[in-house]
């Protein structure tokens, strides 16, 4: 079912733990904000919780919730049924230093891999996943739709970290 556009707002508690984001290259509220709001209309809106942090908190988080001792670009955190039907739908985290490593590997800009990353994390608190085959196929189609609105490049189509 189509979630009616005005209807599709994603509501953000933002947090930045780490100074280093300060030297983003753009509106970095905005530039989220447009990301989530259009992943939202190919979806449904919500709230979330978003972290931006370093690669040292990521590795911490990453460590205790998926047993993987290294810093990632992005982690979700769907909440728990009660939450979600007062319409909170997560927490995701997003490392600067990752994102920033794999945008200059991959030839993206740092907003445009951003984007990526948080529609990425979205899109997991929402259930989606990319364990099997036939659902990292569902996921990934809709990463693609929703970036193509944004104007942004096909991901899967180059060499990716997510």
């Amino acid at each position: 079912m189509m979630v009616c556009p005005m209807e599709a707002k994603v509501e953000i508690d933002l947090r930045v733990n780490d100074e280093i984001w300060s030297d983003w290259p753009g509106e970095l509220e905005s530039d989220i904000q447009i990301a989530l709001d259009t992943a939202a209309i190919a979806t449904r809106g919500g709230q979330i919780d978003l972290l931006l942090t370093n690669d040292d908190e990521i590795q911490k988080l990453n460590a205790q919730w998926r047993g993987k001792d290294k810093p990632t670009d992005v982690l979700s955190f769907p909440s728990e049924e009660d939450a979600a039907f007062e319409n909170f739908l997560g927490d995701i985290v997003v490392s600067h230093g990752v994102l920033t490593r794999d945008a200059a590997q991959m030839g993206k800009t740092k907003t445009a891999h951003l984007q990526h990353l948080i529609i990425h994390g979205y899109l997991h608190l929402l259930g989606f996943d990319h364990i099997e085959d036939d659902d990292a196929e569902e996921m990934e189609g809709l990463e693609r739709k929703i970036l193509a609105e944004l104007g942004l490049p096909d991901p899967y189509s180059i060499n990716t970290s997510i």
